[in-house]
């Protein structure tokens, strides 16, 4: 499925309907959106409570990071702790 959006003014964009429908959006719904290399957006609906927190902790290191990426960190910190304790 393929669209063109227009920028506006105030640097909106409108999903067209067909996306909205497909993805189950409603009023409200977040997205993250990400820049994939020089020229690709990823928009991709929240899934989890970080997610829609990510604006209201902006300066916070992590802020930057995906949540998977931010899993991964957190598995990473787990092992290392379960290693330290054997």
């Amino acid at each position: 499925m393929n669209a063109i959006l227009t920028l506006t003014s105030k640097n909106q964009l409108t999903l067209p309907v067909s996306f909205v429908k497909e993805l189950q959006l409603i009023k409200g719904s977040k997205l993250i959106i990400e820049l994939s290399g020089v020229n690709t957006l990823i928009l991709t609906p929240t899934t989890t409570s970080w997610d829609t927190l990510q604006g209201s902790l902006s300066t916070h290191p992590l802020a930057k990071k995906s949540t998977a990426d931010i899993i991964k960190i957190a598995k990473t910190n787990a092992a290392k702790n379960f290693l330290k304790k054997f």
